[in-house]
């Protein structure tokens, strides 16, 4: 009785041994199962991820592409194709097709895959209302043989408050008619400092993953404004400037590209009231000397007359050479101040060169100024005309047809020298100022300056445009930075 008790007992067992053996491998297999599906996940969400940030860096590739050639140290500058100061209604575009296919963002019928309905977004109009202009990429040119980003298009377009979203000046109207502008601490629309661009690029993979980024960029303002057409930032300011009636020094704004006039500014500038009376002794007797040396001078002003009062205009009385003092800019107002403003020039420099040098790697365009920094004497001669700021620490010798358009700093050594034969002129600023001595020891204050015109070119005339102008070759800063949907 017992053994077949036990004989049933054992069969029993059996049976759940089986039970526990079958629950057991389906729970196995659920297990595998959904780490199968978990990887799968993960594969998927890793997938995804890789997509999203490889599709984000192309984009953000666009932005930089555009960011980087609206400065005109890039090797690839846009130049005049993005017009500084660029007016509301334009828009420029990068184009970088991937081979075989079109990218034409104006474009907005279905049939265009990489249209730009986003622009209305912003300026509340379609972008075939707006002036358009392409160039193409140069992002896959950089290193051979290896591809450049995928993105589609950048757009590069005047900022305004309607595109921003944002009441810039607090009037309570979003204006979508005048450009916005950086002054290095605020935005305004009162066109102080550098104009405020808006870039947005499009990118898109090959597996349709796709972004769109935008950014606000300025130029990294230097903020340079002058108290006069001709400024010496010295203690006793000597100039001795040419007799010719052709020859003029005039702080009243050219204004050339077109915008509001600033108001009329000094000829000449100087630190105190007895160095504006001594340079006018200088030159008086700088005048006398070239009336005996040069019969053509004869009828030139040998104390002040009817032509130095022409020669020497602008804001107050005439002949315009006024104590500047209380008007000087921070940049302007001491030694320490003005070796601060050339090293931050220097730092945003397209070529600085060590001299004595007698020529520049390049003097710019009108579209591409140039900052050139001179650590030491430069002598410019012959047919030259250059664009942008000029950094001289030495002595500065001009000979021939030689003028610029921008800003010159004659900032060191606080001598130039000009001896004529040509018709040129420096249109925009021009500041002499000694702040070391001949060994390159930093002074304490600023030393005595000296200036010597002797004949020809048609001389030194105040212009804020270009002014402006010569400070585009700085840099462009990121002043905002988001992502945007079309």
């Amino acid at each position: 009785m017992n053994s077949q008790r036990n004989h049933r007992a054992r069969a029993g067992e059996k049976g759940v041994t089986l039970l526990i053996v079958l629950f057991a491998l389906v729970l196995i297999t659920g297990v595998a199962i959904a780490l199968l599906l978990m990887s799968g996940t993960e594969s998927a969400i890793a997938g995804n991820y890789r997509s999203s940030t490889q599709v984000f860096y192309a984009a953000q590739a666009g932005l930089e592409e555009g960011r980087g050639r609206l400065w005109s140290g890039h090797p690839n500058p846009f130049g005049a194709f993005v017009p500084q100061p660029m007016a509301v209604g334009q828009a420029r575009y990068i184009l970088n097709p991937s081979a075989g296919e079109t990218v034409q963002p104006s474009d907005l019928s279905a049939s265009s895959a990489y249209r730009d309905t986003q622009y209305q977004q912003e300026f509340g109009v379609p972008v075939t209302s707006a002036t358009v202009q392409t160039t193409a990429s140069t992002s896959g040119t950089l290193l051979a043989g290896v591809p450049g980003p995928l993105f589609k298009w950048v757009r590069i377009t005047p900022k305004t408050e309607r595109a921003a979203g944002i009441d810039v000046n607090d009037d309570g109207t979003l204006n979508n008619t005048t450009p916005i502008y950086f002054d290095g601490s605020n935005q305004n629309l009162l066109q102080q400092g550098q104009q405020v661009f808006r870039i947005t690029s499009l990118a898109v993979l090959p597996n349709g993953s796709q972004r769109m980024l935008q950014a606000d960029v300025a130029a990294n303002s230097l903020n340079l404004t002058f108290p006069a057409a001709m400024t010496f930032i010295a203690n006793g300011a000597t100039y001795f400037l040419p007799a010719s009636s052709s020859f003029a020094v005039n702080g009243t704004d050219e204004a050339t590209c077109g915008t509001p006039a600033e108001a009329a500014k000094p000829a000449i500038g100087v630190l105190s009231d007895s160095d504006a009376s001594n340079s006018k002794d200088d030159q008086s007797e700088k005048d006398k000397k070239d009336k005996k040396d040069n019969e053509d001078d004869k009828k030139s002003n040998s104390s002040k007359g009817s032509d130095e009062d022409s020669g020497h205009t602008g804001g107050g009385s005439t002949p315009s050479v006024q104590n500047v003092s209380g008007s000087l800019p921070a940049y302007l107002q001491s030694v320490t101040a003005l070796e601060a403003i050339i090293t931050q020039i220097r730092a945003s420099a397209t070529q600085v060169v060590t001299g004595p040098v007698s020529s520049l790697a390049s003097y710019g365009s009108p579209s591409a100024p140039v900052i050139a920094v001179v650590n030491g004497d430069l002598s410019l001669s012959g047919n030259i005309t250059g664009y942008g700021i000029l950094v001289v620490t030495g002595r500065l010798t001009v000979t021939g047809d030689v003028g610029w358009r921008g800003i010159v700093l004659v900032v060191g050594q606080g001598s130039m020298t000009v001896n004529g034969g040509g018709s040129n002129s420096f249109n925009g600023a021009l500041v002499l100022a000694k702040t070391r001595d001949a060994a390159g020891n930093l002074l304490a204050t600023p030393g005595s300056t000296l200036l010597n015109w002797n004949g020809g070119g048609s001389g030194v005339y105040y212009d804020s445009c270009q002014v402006r102008s010569a400070q585009n070759g700085v840099p462009y800063r990121v002043l905002s930075f988001r992502e945007v949907t079309q």
